[in-house]
């Protein structure tokens, strides 16, 4: 692998992860409206599609889907940026006496 598959390898790596971290940093930010809709003292439903519509159930899910995804995105763009340097490590492993 030359170096400039390396270096494109590697951007595309570290803009995956900065994406990532990004949709993982809004995912847990908590809002003040939602703040008070998690906070304040509901009656549950009687069913469980009742319960799933309560804000404060759609809220933690909201935020557990955008945690996996960013999550999702590091992982990916950090297995990226391993690429290429196993390829240099392998073929200096190969090519050194």
């Amino acid at each position: 692998m030359d170096s400039v598959t390396s270096d494109i390898l590697t951007v595309l790596g570290l803009a995956i992860t900065l994406a990532g971290a990004w949709i993982t940093a809004r995912a847990v930010i908590l809002k003040e409206d939602d703040a008070i809709d998690i906070g304040l003292a509901r009656f549950s439903g009687k069913t469980r599609e009742e319960n799933l519509r309560l804000p404060m159930v759609q809220n933690l899910l909201a935020s557990s889907r955008g945690a996996r995804r960013g999550l999702l995105f590091i992982a990916g763009g950090t297995a990226l940026q391993i690429v290429p340097i196993a390829f240099r490590l392998i073929s200096l492993a190969i090519t050194s006496p």
